[in-house]
């Protein structure tokens, strides 16, 4: 008789095809696909109970130091700030001592594994000799919760002005801010009663919300809102109010919500509270009744756009106006309702007094290609969306951060940029540091260098999330430092070919200036010519 193992055993035991493969398989020691998926699944769900065991019993510990002596700073700098028992109670805020190890002892004397408290966030591995040490010292505990509200990081804020003021767990297998709200926990079912979700920046803001009844609204923690976070709140509520500064900062936090915005299709409100306050500091100045006023005067995004673009009285000045213009059209350009567009752009033309004829000619005609944030000046985003990226993340971070950029001048010189304009940029930048000796964002500007000018407008209100500022740093300049400058010539030399045979006499310019440059450097010839 013919066949094979599979045959035998249908022929033989009874059985049909899959389950002679399954017993053959069990018989030779092989996963099946899907038994090794389902086997994958139970040790992801055995992992995710164990960390939510070993950061509750962190939350529990925490919520007993400051409950305990070691916690009486904690609740009397908790107490000036307005924060009431109850909230504390009901959030289980908590404390971590100055010491570098009294989390660690804790869990160890419970029998948590290492390994098991590192990937949970809550120790961190000594850089230098052997051993671990607490993450979190000397600073008030919030605890993090997902949507079942169990918890599964922390904040850390301190209570003097060290920094960093905040610190937030790691991203972990529980974790990722990019996909958890503070407080949406508590604030779920009010917000799907009332239909909206107020917006905060930071967990004090969330807390005073709460307390004082405004029990909708969330925070979010350490980054800009993302699809994530609007994802989980489209599913409970169509409406949402952002809470933002009105300064430039502010302006910025809108903005880099815009296409993120669009793309939800939820309706985004936002409000500017009086005199500059945060929701903190407002709600214990004048109470809820006139926080409860003020989110009712709340404005369309696209309004609050509008009026920070145009701030400041008539716009006279035509090179004013050229640059308010373009960063309006370019915003109109995203939105998705061609009557939006419409509305908006007469209310640009009105309030910069302008024709709106000439205005509309001037709409960019490929929205999905703009940058997510506004440039200053005409046609500014095509030509840097062509920089090299190094370069472009090393002048933001710059921009940015002014420890970076005085760290900076003594790693890199402005000619290890490659592009000229982020050369003259970066020497300018030094030029600033060097003659005030800090970062005067207004200082940077040029005269009779519009260039430059639209390139410093463009990347101060572009927001670049990075994880690790530093990090992303150090690698930049390693990149810097590593580029081969033989094979950025072969590089030119292949895309002056292409540019001139497509007849693009601006790029062809512009990479026969970066020839040049690179030419110029001791030592460099031009290969292949």
């Amino acid at each position: 008789m013919g066949g094979d193992a599979f045959k035998f055993l249908e022929l033989q035991e009874g059985m049909n095809f899959p389950d002679a493969v399954r017993n053959l398989a069990g018989r030779s020691g092989i996963l099946l696909p899907e038994e090794s998926s389902l086997r994958k699944d139970k040790k992801k769900e055995d992992e995710r109970a164990a960390l939510l065991k070993v950061v509750a019993d962190a939350a529990d510990y925490f919520r007993t130091e400051l409950e305990g002596p070691a916690g009486r700073a904690a609740r009397a700098y908790l107490g000036k700030r307005g924060v009431s028992e109850t909230l504390v109670q009901d959030q289980a805020l908590g404390f971590a001592r100055p010491e570098w190890d009294g989390l660690l002892r804790h869990l160890k004397q419970k029998e948590f594994p290492l390994d098991l408290m590192e990937k949970a966030g809550l120790v961190v591995k000594r850089s230098e000799g052997e051993g671990y040490y607490d993450r979190f010292r000397g600073r008030i505990i919030f605890p993090i919760r997902d949507l079942s509200g169990n918890v599964i990081a922390f904040g850390g804020r301190v209570m003097d002005d060290s920094l960093p003021k905040y610190l937030n767990s790691p991203e972990t297998p529980l974790y990722s801010k990019s996909n958890v709200l503070y407080c949406l926990d508590r604030a779920k079912d009010s917000g799907r009663k009332q239909g909206y979700f107020i917006i905060v920046e930071g967990y004090l803001d969330a807390l005073a919300c709460h307390q004082y009844g405004a029990k909708n609204a969330v925070a979010t923690l350490g980054t800009a809102l993302t699809d994530g976070h609007l994802r989980l709140l489209r599913r409970l509520a169509q409406n949402l109010v952002l809470i933002f500064d009105p300064d430039p900062a502010g302006v910025k936090a809108a903005l880099r919500g815009l296409d993120l915005f669009v793309a939800s299709g939820m309706k985004v409100n936002v409000v500017s509270l009086p005199d500059g306050d945060d929701p903190d500091t407002f709600l214990h100045k004048k109470g809820y009744e006139a926080f409860a006023t003020c989110l009712k005067k709340s404005v369309k995004f696209m309004d609050f756009v509008m009026d920070q673009a145009v701030k400041g009285g008539p716009v006279t000045s035509i090179d004013e106006k050229v640059t308010k213009a373009g960063e309006m059209l370019r915003i109109i350009a995203r939105l998705p309702s061609g009557i939006e567009r419409d509305y908006y752009l007469k209310k640009t033309a009105e309030a910069l007094d302008l024709d709106e004829a000439l205005l509309r000619q001037e709409m960019p005609k490929d929205p999905k290609r703009l940058e997510s944030a506004p440039s200053q000046g005409r046609g500014a985003a095509p030509l840097l969306n062509r920089r090299p990226k190094a370069e472009e993340t090393l002048l933001h971070l710059m921009l940015r951060d002014e420890g970076i950029a005085k760290s900076l001048e003594g790693q890199i010189r402005p000619q290890d940029f490659t592009d000229p304009l982020f050369r003259r940029a970066a020497e300018r930048i030094f030029e600033v540091l060097r003659e005030k000796n800090r970062l005067d964002h207004h200082a940077l500007r040029r005269e009779g260098d519009e260039e430059l000018n639209a390139l410093f407008s463009y990347y101060a209100v572009l927001e670049m999330v990075y994880e690790d500022p530093q990090k992303h740093c150090r690698d930049c300049v390693e990149m810097l430092k590593q580029q081969d400058p033989e094979k950025q010539m072969k590089q030119i030399v292949k895309a002056l070919k292409e540019a001139e045979k497509q007849g693009n006499t601006e790029e062809y310019r512009r990479l026969l200036e970066m020839q040049q440059q690179l030419c110029r450097r001791p030592g460099r010839r031009i290969p292949g010519l």
